[in-house]
């Protein structure tokens, strides 16, 4: 694909922006933004469409914890109708955000607030749609420290709250502790809108020139699991040699965790894979200690231009 094809790809311009603070409520960045933005919202307005500020999950930021009942960020398929009353209060929440982005103006892009335990640095999280793909690498431009993480067409982000929209990325910077706002990690969350905004703007205006087709992108492959233990007590963890080192390669041989009979557990998956979310708080629970990437271009995952004529 030639570098002036990729503008092919881009749709037509945005008509509302929601900025999504608290979708986990012990992510307090995105929540001090978004209380901050609704008491003067001038610094995130723009001419091409009309911004939006929005608090994800009240009910969490009030507890100051990432969830109720369940994960918000996971509760936004077509859920099995059931009596409200006895319904998840996340059903309930993602059913009136559905609602609300229903009822905006025309096209709808979403940037939704996180931060991370995990030394993830600034990262933009998207599905791999071509307009969220592109608007990304133009980000990414703007400011080349930036991570894209793309995720295949799959149940985890069909069902993230950024599907209710026509678009959208997520912004996860880290790392910082669950619950915590630290200045540093806000004033970068708040730089990183900033462009994301310009963007969009730029975008509805045409001014966008088409971005490098070598963009580098890190494919989501998999999800690597703690091994397994009956006994919490004896549980595995992170290994010390992989901790903090998201977006480094992992090769075959490397130590990933470290069980508490000293034994460890060395990586034995296909080479050139590149770790993220390494040791999350949040996916304990799950037993996901990193997910595994494979690194790739913008033009690699853009589909083929095809000719109307």
């Amino acid at each position: 694909m030639r570098t002036d094809q990729l503008d092919q790809h881009a749709e037509a311009e945005f008509k509302t922006v929601f900025i999504v603070g608290g979708t986990h409520g012990n992510e307090r960045t995105g929540v001090m933004l978004v209380r901050r933005w609704q008491r003067d919202p001038t610094p995130v307005r723009r001419e091409m469409f009309t911004t939006r500020l929005l608090m994800a999950n009240p009910e969490a930021i009030r507890r100051n914890t990432r969830f109720v009942h369940q994960d918000l960020n996971r509760s936004f398929g077509s859920p099995r109708p059931g009596a409200a009353a006895a319904e998840p209060y996340e059903i309930h929440r993602a059913r009136e955000i559905r609602a609300v982005m229903a009822g905006a103006r025309a096209r709808v892009f979403t940037i939704d607030l996180h931060t991370t335990t995990s030394n993830m640095g600034i990262t933009l999280i998207t599905d791999t749609a071509p307009v969220n793909l592109m608007l990304a690498a133009q980000v990414k431009q703007r400011d080349p420290a930036m991570h894209i993480y793309a995720f295949p067409p799959g149940e985890r982000i069909d069902n993230c709250l950024r599907a209710s929209a026509d678009a959208g990325l997520g912004l996860e910077i880290g790392p910082i502790p669950q619950g915590l706002v630290r200045h540093d990690v806000l004033q970068a969350a708040e730089d990183s809108v900033q462009i994301i905004l310009d963007v969009i703007d730029a975008h509805g205006r045409g001014r966008l020139r088409p971005p490098d087709p070598r963009t580098r992108i890190y494919l989501h492959d998999a999800h690597v699991h703690y091994p397994e233990s009956r006994d919490s007590a004896d549980a595995a963890c992170v290994h010390r040699d992989l901790d903090g080192r998201d977006y480094r390669p992992l090769e075959a041989g490397m130590p990933v965790f470290h069980c508490p009979n000293g034994e460890t557990v060395h990586f034995e998956g296909a080479p050139g894979r590149i770790p993220v979310f390494i040791n999350e708080a949040a996916y304990y629970p799950e037993q996901i200690a990193f997910s595994l990437t494979r690194p790739v271009t913008l033009e690699q995952l853009l589909p083929p231009h095809r000719s109307t004529s």
